[in-house]
């Protein structure tokens, strides 16, 4: 439970105002409930003894103060929602962006994206019961419960020591919670939402294909299979909280019951006045329902565990480093310190059994263009990635421009280096706004200009909407051969010093894949290319050729 703690410790150290605040505007309306029904229960007994017996009563001032608290509880229950809400909300909007920036550090971008983006928006919104079903009720009780014992203490010795009985077990039941919880059905309930989130997600997305090979039975099945798991597990951790707060009434019960024995033999002793009994006994009623609000949270606790434990590991990647320190450039004797460069560069994917890389190293020269061939499978889509820092090597290093690829900080490194893929996403937006990624300063005129120089201009001219038509998501609307000649338009918007193309024309026929890469070579001016290729048009177009082999063969 230490993640737990850490995301405690850091929503504490991110806003200790309205941490606390939330807590006292949980305590108020809860000190006030209790008071009320102890004032109203000695104020009812106290009137009807004194109607009995003749005797004065002031009740204007117990009148006023019932009303005031009444007021109280009110407000504070409304208050405590707001506050509560709210800083926790703060503390989540902070930690969404910690943990997105926290994310690119990382830069483990070969893991499927669905993955990440489930477990991210999931692990979030899970932490939001640490403070409001966690911290909130906890210390509540535990400010209830001192602030009661000192109250029974001074009334008598008696209704102290069955206070401290019955809170003792309230304390029980809270730490049995907490210790005997069930880990492996949370463990259940993340592993089914995974599966239920991207079964359905794979469903809708190749719902042509599943259709047409009478696939969609089965993965609907699959769906629902997890669904049950997660319902499962689920109903596992429902009956355990269930049964965790019947246990608590039960406590609340048996307390109300000796309360009053003690309340009746006090008053018979005239310990206390009967008046006071009855303000102890009402007192007791409110217990059960307020120490239970702490129990659902607390056996739940593992599967809020598992979500702290995961955010706790992306908090503590290290930041990106920005350090201006210059290392060597790599380069051959006699030659100009080259633009890109490899030195010993080995990779091994998670999971895998060998290195897809081992011991790389080459470089490419400023205005070279230098193509990776090599049988597939033998890393050259990897070997992209790294020159890119989408990944990171296991060992060895990468400079470009004569400083190791890890000291740039992530704006630079994008103005430097610009990724032409062959599956370049478009968003469903206009074409202007898929554009101005790459360049958020575009005018409409530099739109224009790389549309024409992709070849696009006419297309997009043609629509009666122009910059301002939408694309609908993965850029439909468009063919193969325009969404790429769109992605072409929006490289042409970049000044780089260096181009990766990872095979680029890919899936393109031949006409357009020559006019595709015409058009960029001639754009690319003194910028370096690296190109991933296999076809004979992209290899002609290179100034020097570097064949990868298979692992454990050398380099050609």
């Amino acid at each position: 439970m230490k993640a737990v703690w850490r995301i405690v410790s850091s929503q504490h150290q991110h806003d200790r105002f309205h941490f606390w605040l939330g807590i006292l505007a949980a305590i108020l309306p809860a000190v006030a409930g209790i008071l009320l029904l102890g004032v109203s229960g000695w104020f009812i007994t106290a009137a009807a003894l004194a109607g009995l017996s003749g005797a004065f009563l002031n009740i204007f001032a117990p009148s006023a103060i019932i009303r005031a608290l009444a007021i109280v509880r009110t407000a504070g229950r409304y208050g405590e929602r707001v506050v509560t809400h709210d800083a926790t909300f703060r503390f989540l909007t902070a930690l969404r962006n910690q943990l997105f920036a926290a994310f690119l550090t990382r830069r483990d971008r070969h893991r499927r994206s669905g993955v990440l983006l489930n477990r991210l928006t999931l692990d979030i919104s899970a932490l939001d019961t640490v403070y409001l079903r966690i911290v909130v009720p906890v210390l509540l009780c535990v400010f209830t419960a001192a602030a009661l014992l000192c109250v029974w203490f001074a009334i008598a010795v008696p209704v102290f020591v069955a206070g401290v009985v019955f809170l003792g077990a309230w304390a029980g039941l809270a730490w049995i919670s907490v210790a005997r919880a069930d880990r492996k059905a949370a463990r259940r309930a993340d592993a089914a939402s995974d599966a239920i989130r991207l079964r359905a997600a794979d469903l809708v997305a190749g719902r042509r294909d599943l259709a047409i090979y009478g696939g969609l039975d089965a993965v609907a099945a699959s769906i629902l299979s997890a669904d049950e798991r997660l319902t499962a597990a689920e109903d596992v951790e429902e009956r355990r909280a269930t049964r965790l707060i019947c246990l608590s009434g039960l406590v609340g019960q048996v307390f109300l019951a000796v309360s009053l024995a003690v309340a009746v033999v006090g008053a018979a002793q005239a310990a206390f006045s009967p008046a006071l009994a009855a303000g102890l006994v009402l007192v007791v009623v409110v217990l059960p329902e307020l120490f239970s609000m702490a129990l659902p949270g607390l056996a739940r606790l593992p599967r809020t565990a598992l979500a702290a434990k995961r955010v706790s590991a992306l908090q503590s990647v290290a930041p990106a480093r920005t350090s201006n320190a210059q290392t060597p450039a790599i380069h051959r004797p006699g030659d100009n310190p080259p633009l890109l460069g490899f030195e010993d560069v080995t990779f091994r994917y998670p999971g895998a059994a060998r290195d897809v890389l081992e011991t790389l190293s080459f470089d490419i020269g400023k205005a070279e263009a230098v193509a990776i061939a090599g049988r597939s499978g033998c890393g050259k889509s990897t070997v992209a990635a790294i020159a890119s820092r989408m990944l990171d090597p296991r060992a060895g290093r990468v400079c470009l421009d004569g400083r190791d690829l890890g000291e740039y900080d992530e704006q630079t490194l994008r103005r430097s280096i610009t990724v032409l893929g062959q599956r370049a996403y478009l968003f469903n937006d206009t074409v202007a706004a898929n554009l101005r990624i790459a360049n958020a300063d575009a005018t409409d005129a530099d739109l224009w200009t790389a549309l024409e120089h992709a070849a696009l201009v006419e297309r997009i001219s043609d629509s009666s909407q122009g910059l301002g038509t939408v694309l609908g998501e993965g850029g439909l609307g468009l063919s193969g051969g325009e969404q790429r000649r769109l992605a072409l338009a929006r490289a042409f918007l970049t000044r780089p010093k260096l181009f990766i193309l990872d095979e680029m024309t890919e899936g393109l026929d031949s006409e357009t894949a020559r006019d595709v890469l015409s058009r960029f070579l001639q754009f690319r001016g003194n910028a370096s290319v690296l190109m991933i290729a296999h076809k004979r048009l992209e290899l002609d177009a290179a100034d020097r050729i570097l064949r990868l082999p298979e692992p454990g063969h050398e380099i050609r």
